[in-house]
């Protein structure tokens, strides 16, 4: 069950990016591996109150390892932060860089 377990993470300010964003992120699986991938950011309501998500949606687990399938594992954290800035660096992130 630890390998369900997820926390997605962005050095974005998600509420400035937007929803519908495409963006970098860096993944913690439950049992310790990390990913660096890409999500599309969504709005949510959480007590009256709108916020953007670091993803439009992570209903179904199928979900969340489709984003992790399409990202690329790494063997520590500091080795996917170290990618994670890359991607960032990428130009097609150029117009959320700023958030």
């Amino acid at each position: 069950q630890d390998a369900n377990r997820y926390l997605f993470w962005t050095s974005l300010n998600t509420n400035e990016v937007g929803a519908g964003k495409s963006i970098p992120v860096i993944i913690q699986t439950g049992n310790g591996k990390y990913y660096v991938s890409e999500t599309t950011t969504g709005k949510r309501t959480k007590n009256g109150k709108n916020y953007v998500a670091v993803s439009q949606s992570l209903i179904s687990q199928s979900q969340y390892k489709e984003i992790l399938k399409n990202g690329e594992q790494f063997s520590s954290l500091e080795a996917a932060y170290d990618a994670y800035l890359k991607a960032l660096g990428n130009s097609k992130y150029d117009s959320v860089r700023q958030s």
